[in-house]
């Protein structure tokens, strides 16, 4: 049987989105940064893209993913940051290997989230997060 890694991003995005809106965060999560943002954002736009991923064992792959989060504006950061640290422990929960349909085994490691500097004015935070995932029948 030949297996490929899952499709993590698109996961990612419907379970995020599912999580923040059981605390009442309105935001638009997606896989793509749109190619014109209007500044002040209405509501906090979250960017997920996967990493390179890389053969783990016979059954699972250890993959990565980006989050940009993007809200509130540079001199007021605070929306910004309390968003990227609740996402930080949303996708690093161990549970998450337990939600519907995760193709997750194990959280690995995270890095961030960190502020990046954003010419639009514009709190941006960036983390990361490694996994272990099972790969999907081809």
């Amino acid at each position: 049987m030949i297996l490929m890694p899952a499709d993590l991003k698109r996961w990612t995005v419907a379970h995020l989105t599912a999580r923040l809106a059981e605390r009442d965060v309105d935001a638009t999560v997606t896989t793509k940064t749109p190619k014109t943002i209007r500044y002040p954002l209405a509501r906090p736009l979250i960017t997920i893209d996967e990493l390179t991923p890389t053969k783990y064992d016979l059954v699972q792959y250890d993959q990565s993913i980006a989050v940009n989060i993007r809200a509130g504006t540079r001199q007021n950061d605070q929306a910004c940051d309390d968003l990227a640290r609740l996402i930080t422990g949303i996708l690093t929960d161990p549970a998450i290997s337990q939600a519907e349909h995760s193709p997750i085994t194990s959280v690995e490691t995270s890095n961030g989230p960190y502020p990046i500097d954003d010419p639009a004015d514009v709190a941006h935070s960036y983390l990361t997060v490694e996994y272990h995932c099972a790969g999907e029948p081809a």
